[in-house]
């Protein structure tokens, strides 16, 4: 019986495995009954490593479609997170995705700062009546 259960845990697993997206639920599901098994197979090593992937994947989803506006603040420790990944193509796209949004931020918020300087110079100098040493103030 031990051996048909471990037959069947390999059939479903190989299944998990090859369905897309990948189903983070249904690797920790499988996982458990791996170790029900009690017997160590080399695939719950491999449905650990795709259940961590798709548990990100399924965290930056949530992120990215959950959020009005996602921060660079929680943008940057997804990036992080991921970095530390096994190179799956969905994680590598998805990062290169959020390194994209990272960059586009960064961009903002220089030009928003520069912007944000340039009406402070303005200001300054309609309040005082010349140029003034705002640039040297805080």
């Amino acid at each position: 019986e031990l051996l048909e259960d471990i037959e069947k845990f390999q059939v479903q697993t190989r299944a998990a495995l090859k369905e897309l997206p990948p189903n983070s639920r249904e690797f920790r599901e499988l996982i458990e009954q791996g170790r029900q098994l009690a017997v160590e197979l080399p695939e719950i090593a491999k449905l650990r490593q795709e259940a961590q992937q798709a548990e990100w994947l399924d965290q930056v989803r949530e992120t990215l479609a959950a959020s009005g506006r996602v921060t660079l603040d929680v943008m940057r420790p997804l990036i992080e997170s991921g970095s530390k990944l096994a190179p799956n193509p969905a994680v590598e796209k998805a990062m290169a995705e959020l390194q994209e949004l990272v960059t586009i931020s960064e961009r903002w918020e220089e030009k928003a700062q520069i912007c944000l300087e340039a009406r402070y110079v303005a200001g300054f100098r309609d309040r005082e009546g010349g140029e003034g040493t705002c640039l040297n103030r805080p």
